[in-house]
């Protein structure tokens, strides 16, 4: 893959990324100041992840569709732009909800069709780094959103942090412009081969299974970790700033897992993700200075990048590449029906249970994904020659 079109992809995998990682930790404390509870809250983080899985999903039907991915990641950039500077003039949690979720959609289809034109552009034996590369916008964001806007908030307040984050969006349409649309050069041997075989094989399902188990976990992280420092109270810069400190840690290892599981298999990185979500919320359970939140986002960011780059390589070899798009789509989108379910029932189960009959479940989700994880058996299906369209 040339330079100009890594740099495009990663800038626009940086935008949504870093708005995203700093707002999440914030949008909690900022509902609740609209006069809701622990478990409002979550409902309201639940919702805006239906809207970004929606929006994931749709990115899959629009590449497949119609074969483009350039001019819809520039129009969901574009449309970001208003919609975050009106969140912050909301005034109650029914208009917070409604635009966070148009914004949340937004952001979900410009991930997954990045996601989708990077796996229809990177070749075989550079897809784990090529995805690790991309994911490290996950650190980074984290970084400069944990850096930021935290920081606005105790300075200005909301109103003016959205501002802000509304200038910051522009980037993401302005290096839209500079990614190279590629097309599927089909023979009509692959055109035969993906009529008799509609599904995505059995062992892509078993991937997004074990995905759509495990990714509630992260959520209930990142939920504990923003109710729990708002208890001991923290402030929202503190708070913001235990992802930007995890981001550093995380940014090189994801980066690093994505390299190798290009020379040494895809599984191993995955069950390491895994373990490493277990052992955040162990830590979560008793943590009570900044460090402690430091070291759980820091696990956290790692099981998500590596689900997420070495995840998505492992789809693409899995999947045709006819059927790339709908693929990817559908396994980007777990991450955030994890999202639906794990602020949903971690704000349910937090003001009804506890923290740590809370934390124990979501330890028990990502070992039951290792299990399923076990009998996916890695392979690359269809081969097809890209070309510029």
């Amino acid at each position: 893959m040339r330079k100009s079109q890594i740099i495009s992809l990663f800038i626009c995998n940086l935008v949504p990324y870093t708005v995203g990682n700093g707002l999440i930790p914030l949008l909690p404390i900022y509902a609740k100041q609209l006069g809701v509870g622990s478990a409002v809250a979550g409902y309201y983080l639940a919702f805006i992840y239906i809207a970004i899985a929606i929006g994931t999903v749709s990115a899959g039907w629009i590449s497949d569709k119609f074969h483009r991915r350039k001019n819809p990641i520039i129009i969901a950039g574009l449309a970001s732009i208003p919609i975050a500077w009106l969140i912050g003039r909301a005034d109650n949690i029914w208009s917070l909800s409604v635009l966070t979720a148009m914004m949340w959609f937004c952001g979900g289809l410009g991930l997954g069709l990045i996601g989708i034109l990077a796996g229809l552009s990177a070749g075989e034996d550079e897809r784990g780094k090529i995805f690790g590369i991309l994911s490290v916008a996950f650190g980074l964001g984290a970084l400069i959103g944990g850096l930021t806007i935290g920081f606005i908030v105790d300075l200005w307040g909301f109103p003016t942090m959205f501002t802000a984050v509304a200038c910051f969006i522009i980037l993401w349409p302005l290096s839209g412009t500079f990614l190279t649309e590629k097309g599927v050069e089909r023979d009509k041997e692959v055109d035969r081969s993906v009529k008799e075989s509609s599904g995505l094989g059995r062992n892509y399902y078993l991937l997004f299974c074990a995905s759509l188990i495990a990714a509630p976990s992260g959520f209930v992280i990142l939920l504990g970790r923003s109710l729990l420092m708002e208890d001991l109270k923290f402030r929202a810069f503190e708070i913001s700033i235990t992802g930007a400190v995890s981001g550093i840690v995380a940014m090189s290892l994801i980066l690093l897992m994505g390299w190798l599981s290009d020379r040494i298999g895809r599984k191993i990185f995955l069950y390491l993700g895994y373990l490493a979500c277990i052992i955040s919320l162990a830590i979560l359970a008793v943590s009570v200075s900044l460090w402690h939140f430091i070291i759980v986002l820091a696990l956290q960011a790692i099981f998500m990048g590596v689900n997420t780059s070495v995840g998505n390589a492992l789809v693409t070899d899995l999947v045709p590449q006819e059927s790339l798009g709908r693929g990817l789509a559908w396994y980007g989108a777990t991450i955030w029906i994890g999202g639906i379910f794990g602020f949903a029932g971690a704000g349910y189960a937090l003001q009804n249970f506890g923290t740590l009959p809370t934390f124990i479940i979501g330890m028990c989700l990502p070992l039951i994904a290792m299990v399923i994880l076990f009998f996916v058996r890695s392979g690359v299906r269809g081969r097809v020659r890209i070309a510029p369209s």
